[in-house]
């Protein structure tokens, strides 16, 4: 009885061993009710209605470096009440108030603002929207993921421009939000050109199909071909990080105030059209902002354009062509002559042309 006993306590122990050894202690400041405990485990999921297979796997060391690794899992998923909890049938909502307070703040964080702002946007969900069109609009996660979150050290900031700084605040936090506030004055995302226009083109505006069913106008149906065509897609193309995205000429600093051009909030309606160019053109003026950004060059509907278009095309590739062509002719007439084609002392030609002095 006694082994018995003791065989029991044994396993007791190593079952609880077990539980407290990959539970995971790096996420362990926002994961204070345990979740992990079943979400550790990769194979957790289900077969919706649809047949597709739901994963709930978070891996806590990645989770644990990312930029809501400090977030409480019930500050996000407030419908839960009780662990285990019953099938998740609500969304995340993104404006709720989370329990942290950020640096220089006296309440606690929360999206609402940023939200609020979405939902006034022609991206936001409106009351007379379709299930399919509500389905079909870009919401917080479609463009926000979980990033990765980069620790910066003291020292990759220069100690001379925080001195005034910490003369009230504590030095810890202070390089992050200093490194925070100097970023966004400088740029208006984090992201890249390259990745706002991928972003806004994958699986929405370049869907053409998609737009059409909502009945999207020819124009926009148009915008991300027209873009690509224009002097900015092409200098994004080509990797420029200065030059107009979508979110340069469609958006504020607020970046979520994106409105149809007829708006007058949007910022490029033709009341604001000046100074949404100013960002870049400082000297534009109205004739300037009437220039047509999307322009679609149709031999119907514009034939001057069209033709003028057609004209210039050929003037350039007509002088890149003729110059090939004069080199190629050029070419043979020395190889014909006699003299050796050769890379020597800074010159591919040496030798005595048949017909010429010699070089």
């Amino acid at each position: 009885m006694k082994q018995i006993k003791f065989f029991h306590m044994t396993v007791q122990f190593l079952v609880m061993f077990s539980i407290l050894s990959f539970s995971g202690f790096s996420a362990e400041a926002a994961d204070k009710e345990n979740c992990l405990m079943c979400h550790k485990y990769r194979q957790i999921g289900r077969i919706d209605e649809q047949g597709r297979k739901r994963s709930y796997y978070v891996d806590e060391h990645i989770y644990s470096n990312t930029t809501h690794r400090n977030v409480p899992c019930r500050d996000c998923h407030t419908y839960i009440s009780k662990l285990p909890h019953d099938p998740v049938t609500e969304e995340v909502n993104c404006a709720n108030e989370c329990h942290i307070k950020p640096p220089f703040a006296n309440e606690n964080f929360s999206h609402k603002k940023i939200i609020e702002t979405y939902n006034r946007s022609v991206h936001g969900i409106k009351p007379a929207d379709s299930p399919q069109l509500r389905d079909a609009k870009p919401y917080c996660k479609y463009c926000h993921l979980n990033p990765i979150y980069t620790k910066v050290s003291e020292e990759q900031v220069a100690s001379t421009s925080l001195i005034r700084c910490l003369n009230c605040h504590e030095k810890q936090g202070v390089t992050m939000a200093y490194k925070h506030i100097t970023h966004r004055l400088r740029h208006k995302t984090s992201r890249s050109p390259q990745q706002i226009v991928q972003l806004c083109s994958k699986n929405c505006h370049e869907e053409v199909a998609l737009m059409g069913r909502f009945k999207a106008s020819e124009e926009s149906l148009a915008a991300v071909e027209t873009y690509k065509r224009s002097i900015h897609g092409k200098s994004v193309a080509l990797g420029a990080q200065d030059a107009a995205d979508c979110i340069s000429c469609h958006a504020t600093n607020a970046i979520h105030d994106v409105y149809k051009k007829d708006d007058k909030q949007a910022t490029i309606h033709k009341a604001n059209r000046i100074n949404t160019c100013r960002q870049c053109h400082a000297k534009a003026n109205d004739r300037f902002a009437q220039i047509d950004v999307h322009s679609e060059i149709d031999q119907h509907k514009k034939p001057v354009l069209y033709l003028t278009n057609t004209a210039l095309g050929f003037a350039f590739y007509g002088s890149v062509l003729g110059l090939v062509g004069l080199m190629l002719l050029e070419t043979y007439g020395r190889k014909k002559d006699g003299i050796k084609w050769q890379i020597r002392k800074g010159t591919t030609w040496r030798g005595q042309s048949k017909r010429g002095p010699k070089l």
